[in-house]
């Protein structure tokens, strides 16, 4: 038994399949777009360690930043959400390595030597693309 399809239905159901895929494309687009946007306007606002805490020699740096919420999600899927998520990464006097900084409170150190020292901090997506950076220059009694 051989069932045959009216033409008509047939091109319509073609074309209809088409607009879903159109229109779930330009969905998709809108956010990439939004997101897109919002990749010029990231900004790190970094203050000076706090003196009364560095003269016991810890450390304290407050930071904002804005149009990223500062997060320990990571990967390309969580770089897509919007408010955009992101990190900071961690330099100690011009080291090789950093770590990460996962949350919005301040990035706390101690133990650090007497004398001079300098932290990079560098605000990434949750896929670690770099947004912005600030360096913070200070001095251990």
């Amino acid at each position: 038994m051989k069932i045959r399809m009216n033409p008509t239905w047939f091109y319509l159901a073609i074309v209809f399949a088409l607009s879903c895929v159109k229109t779930a494309q330009a969905a998709d687009n809108t956010g990439h777009v939004a997101a897109e946007q919002t990749l010029t306007s990231a900004d790190l606002s970094v203050s000076a360690p706090i003196a009364a805490l560095l003269a016991k020699g810890v450390v304290v740096i407050p930071f904002k930043s804005d149009d990223v919420k500062i997060v320990p999600l990571y990967g390309e899927a969580a770089a897509q959400v919007v408010p955009r998520l992101g990190h900071l990464h961690v330099t100690l006097d011009g080291a090789f390595w950093h770590w990460v900084h996962s949350d919005d409170g301040p990035v706390v150190l101690q133990g650090l030597s007497s004398g001079r020292h300098q932290i990079t901090l560098e605000l990434a997506d949750a896929a670690h693309r770099i947004l912005t950076s600030r360096k913070v220059e200070f001095v251990v009694p």
